[in-house]
């Protein structure tokens, strides 16, 4: 089954330059809209929603600050754990 989740250009960029940056075979999967010139759209199979929800949290870790609070890839490593579960 093929769904779609919602990007900021913010995430995008994060997801395509840093998450996936040498994962072809993710990449290759995702089809990617536009809408409203600030939004973007992945339509995705469920199975690679899962696949990239596991790569954030395996990562997710590795980007807390001293007082334990997520820096900016936290956040949005975080966000891809909560947009990318179905």
């Amino acid at each position: 089954m093929r769904t779609k989740i919602k990007l900021t250009k913010e995430e995008l960029d994060y997801l395509i330059n840093n998450l996936l940056k040498n994962n072809n075979e993710i990449l290759s999967q995702l089809i990617f809209t536009e809408e409203n010139n600030n939004m973007i759209y992945v339509e995705l199979e469920v199975g690679v929603a899962d696949d990239i929800r596991e790569l954030a949290s395996n990562n997710v870790a590795l980007h807390f600050d001293e007082n334990y609070e997520p820096t900016e890839e936290g956040w949005i490593l975080e966000r891809f754990i909560d947009k990318f579960y179905l």
